[in-house]
């Protein structure tokens, strides 16, 4: 454990370009919620709360359902996106094993770095919950809507737990790789 920093050059920049590459993947990750979700336990969970049919009227000119609300002028030009079950299933089955991926990959690069064993344990349980807290809580605010700002909230925790946990292995990996390297590395011996 703890053989990254003074792997060769090559292993270190492979990491090192995931890390920033999964950076701007979780960049615009968090862009799209912010586009059709939000990042507060309340607008995250009507944006998965099922639609109530007794909540919803007919609209006869167009042949769907409509939700009668007081019209904000500033707003009526922004769509409003709902997250349906079918929506949620996709996202689940795309999304999970998209998390558990990174989550290990990051769980490996947090192997090789030196830390203590309670750090790099917490990191990786750290890593692996996230998604959990993610996904329960988007299917918690879906299913019991009445306690969707409680389960919105758990989507909360849960993406901001993975992005942390992406800061703290980012951060460690340029610290202990490139600025902080032990004396006599693996390139001055290739060199």
């Amino acid at each position: 454990m703890g053989k990254l920093p003074q792997s060769p050059l090559e292993v270190r920049l492979a990491a090192t370009l995931f890390l920033l590459l999964l950076g701007v993947a979780d960049l615009f990750g968090a862009w799209e919620v912010k586009n059709f979700a939000a990042f507060t336990p309340a607008g995250t969970a009507a944006t998965v709360a099922p639609e109530t049919p007794h909540a919803m009227a007919m609209c006869a000119a167009c042949g769907t359902m409509a939700m009668e609300h007081p019209v904000d002028l500033a707003s009526l030009d922004r769509p409003k996106h709902v997250i349906n079950r079918e929506l949620l299933v996709q996202d689940t089955h795309v999304h999970v094993p998209v998390y558990a991926i990174t989550a290990l990959l990051l769980s490996l690069l947090v192997c090789g770095l030196r830390l203590g064993s309670r750090t790099r344990s917490a990191a990786v349980l750290a890593a692996f919950a996230a998604p959990f807290l993610d996904m329960t809580g988007l299917w918690g605010a879906h299913l019991l809507p009445r306690a969707g700002r409680l389960f919105g909230g758990i989507t909360v925790a849960g993406g901001f737990s993975m992005g942390l946990v992406y800061l703290f292995v980012l951060a460690v990996t340029l610290i202990q790789c490139w600025w902080r390297r032990p004396q006599g590395d693996a390139d001055a011996r290739t060199a």
